[in-house]
């Protein structure tokens, strides 16, 4: 026969051990919105942190890519460049340099003066030849030189100069993807750019333009040299690179600022954080571009180019990348003030509640004027 105080007790034990595991259940129920909470927040901490890394590499890919797909954008980006005084007169030395070192002004002059003095003139005039032999080469040259800069000033080149970057893009383009062409110069041990057809083009103006001397500048195939079969590798990779990363990076970026603030607890916080890591991360990029602006007159003298013309080449090319900087930083600053506004803090809620207050009270006096 059961002792009635067993089973009391046995009542009592299973009511306990209900009540614990009630109990137990509402603290796993309690504690589990919580590690879900943090895991959240940790993930879009992350996701947000890394889309703002992005940003500065996603800019530049997309200028990139877009220099390499469009034609049209690469001369809008170059063509504007020989409008540029500076440039000018890099083209200038350069042009300038590759017809001396195929012309010998004062050979030529040579030539003329000892042809006139075999012809038997006095002394007094071979003299006076002498004397002029070194002034009439400088002033042939000179004429050349002066030509040179008229023509390249004057719209006729403008439109020669944006015809070459067309050829020059496709060039590239076969460069990247095919065997070269135009004035991309490619073989089995170097690759390179040539300057032929341009100064070819400059000949021919010239001398559709009357000005006999510039007959005297002969064809060239001289060519800036940018490296060996390996470059010829290296510019396809970069090709191909740059072309995935312009495309796919950018959506990246964005793909991942949407997660993070998709998975983001305060959803008004993860805005701000993006808004905020958006701005820092385009702004980084500025400054590089400032500093390197600050570096290119140093780059110039290494290579032995005009620096002016150097710069200015640089600030065309970048201008792109920072009107893209700039929008990024107005839309981030933007993001993050939106973000502020709808969050919990106090001066979020008092200015929510002066702009409802202001609201109310304009709507108030429009009503009252009907």
């Amino acid at each position: 026969m059961t002792d009635p105080d067993d089973g009391a007790t046995l009542t009592r034990r299973v009511r306990e051990l209900e009540a614990e595991n009630t109990r137990l259940k509402g603290e796993r129920g309690s504690s589990s919105p919580i590690a879900g909470g943090r895991w959240r927040a940790v993930v879009s901490a992350v996701c947000i942190v890394v889309a703002s890394v992005l940003v500065p590499a996603s800019i530049i890919g997309g200028w990139a890519r877009m220099q390499l797909v469009s034609e049209d954008a690469f001369v809008e980006t170059l063509a504007p460049l020989i409008d540029d005084d500076a440039v000018q007169d890099l083209i200038m030395v350069e042009t300038m340099s590759a017809v001396r070192a195929q012309v010998d002004f004062h050979a030529l002059t040579d030539e003329v003066f000892d042809a006139i003095a075999d012809l038997g003139v006095p002394s007094s005039a071979a003299t006076a030849l002498d004397i002029l032999r070194q002034p009439a080469a400088e002033g042939m040259a000179g004429i050349v030189e002066s030509t040179l800069a008229t023509a390249v000033a004057s719209d006729v080149f403008s439109d020669v100069w944006a015809t070459s970057l067309r050829g020059a893009h496709r060039a590239f383009t076969l460069a990247s993807t095919s065997d070269g062409g135009g004035i991309i110069v490619l073989s089995h041990d170097r690759v390179g750019i040539a300057t032929g057809p341009l100064i070819a083009e400059l000949k021919e103006m010239l001398v559709d333009r009357g000005v006999g001397v510039a007959a005297i500048i002969p064809e060239t195939d001289r060519m800036i040299v940018l490296g060996d079969g390996e470059t010829l590798r290296t510019i396809r990779s970069t090709h191909a690179l740059i072309e995935a990363i312009g495309q796919w990076l950018p959506l990246v970026a964005i793909g991942l600022f949407g997660l993070g603030i998709g998975l983001a607890r305060r959803r008004s916080t993860a805005v701000l954080g993006a808004g905020v890591g958006a701005t820092i991360g385009s702004g980084a990029l500025g400054v590089v571009l400032l500093i390197g602006s600050a570096g290119v007159p140093l780059v110039a003298a290494e290579l032995g180019f005009v620096s002016p013309g150097v710069e200015a080449i640089y600030g065309h090319l970048t201008d792109g990348i920072v009107r893209g900087v700039w929008l990024i930083v107005v839309i981030g600053i933007i993001t993050a003030i939106g973000g502020w506004f709808f969050g919990r803090s106090s001066s979020a809620l008092s200015s929510r509640s002066a702009v409802a207050a202001a609201t109310t009270s304009i709507r108030q006096r429009l009503e009252a004027r009907h």
